[in-house]
């Protein structure tokens, strides 16, 4: 009876340490591969998320704001005022960054870090209101894609043609990853979008579907467009749904760079050329 009851004893503090292993085991391969798409020194040297600064155009009234939904509160004045896309980008993605690399991110405006090339980043907007959007589009690292911001398109680098066909009922958000020429051990992340729920929801996409990416670009860097529903107030991040992946990828018998755009799973095989 004693010896059956400590064995009873023993059996569950071993099962309880395999199963506290076998957890610890898991997250070690998690943080692992969420490394492989965030960069891999995103837990030394931590991932900054960088938000458009904005501000009034000259000659509009200073207190140009009202709260929605209760008008009657009165007028209110923001110097710097955030865009909401940007504010649930920031929520989602300190969330998964924290999840996975046991430090908070920090959190900073765009032109307070746009002269600061050597770090992690993941940004938000399109190129004409966020300056480090502009940097890691335009940086040489970047073979993939790019935002047309003033046609309103996604194009490839290599020739300028469009990505895809935007349907207009939806909203449209790029996830571009680079590492910059100068820096080549850091990742520049940016989500940019047609329509504010194009640029949260590739954030959300980023944040919590990361791995539908990772399975076909490993550490390497891609451009993923994702599909959103569009409406301001009534639209869903959670609705984005990936349309296409590009991702670079180095021939290692000939050593030349090649653009793999991927089938996804409605589709199947990949379609490849050599820049």
């Amino acid at each position: 009876m004693l010896i059956a009851l400590i064995l009873n004893i023993v059996g569950g503090i071993l099962a309880g340490l395999v199963f506290s292993f076998y957890s610890q085991l898991q997250m070690v391969f998690a943080s692992w591969r969420f490394k492989q798409v965030y960069g891999r020194r995103a837990a030394l040297d931590g991932i900054t998320l960088v938000y458009e600064e904005l501000a009034l155009r000259k000659g509009v009234q200073k207190f140009s704001y009202e709260k929605p939904g209760n008008e009657t509160l009165g007028f209110f004045s923001i110097s710097r005022p955030i865009p909401i896309a940007s504010v649930r980008a920031v929520s989602y993605l300190a969330s998964s960054v924290g999840k996975f690399t046991a430090k908070t991110p920090s959190v900073r405006s765009d032109l307070e870090t746009r002269n600061v090339m050597d770090l992690n980043f993941i940004c938000f907007g399109g190129p004409g209101s966020n300056v480090l959007t502009a940097s890691c589009q335009d940086n040489t690292g970047n073979r993939l894609a790019r935002f047309n911001q003033q046609f309103n398109e996604f194009v490839r680098v290599s020739d300028g043609s469009p990505l895809v066909h935007l349907d207009p009922n939806f909203d449209y958000g790029l996830i571009l990853k680079v590492h910059p020429a100068q820096f080549p051990r850091q990742t520049w992340i940016a989500c940019a979008g047609i329509g504010e729920r194009g640029t949260s929801g590739a954030a959300w996409f980023i944040a919590n579907k990361w791995e539908e990416i990772r399975r076909h670009s490993g550490s390497r860097p891609f451009a993923a467009l994702v599909r959103v529903e569009p409406d301001v107030h009534t639209g869903r991040d959670q609705s984005a749904l990936l349309e296409k992946l590009v991702v670079e990828r180095k021939d290692w018998f000939s050593g030349k760079t090649k653009i793999v755009e991927v089938k996804l799973p409605s589709n199947s095989g990949f379609i490849q050329q050599t820049l």
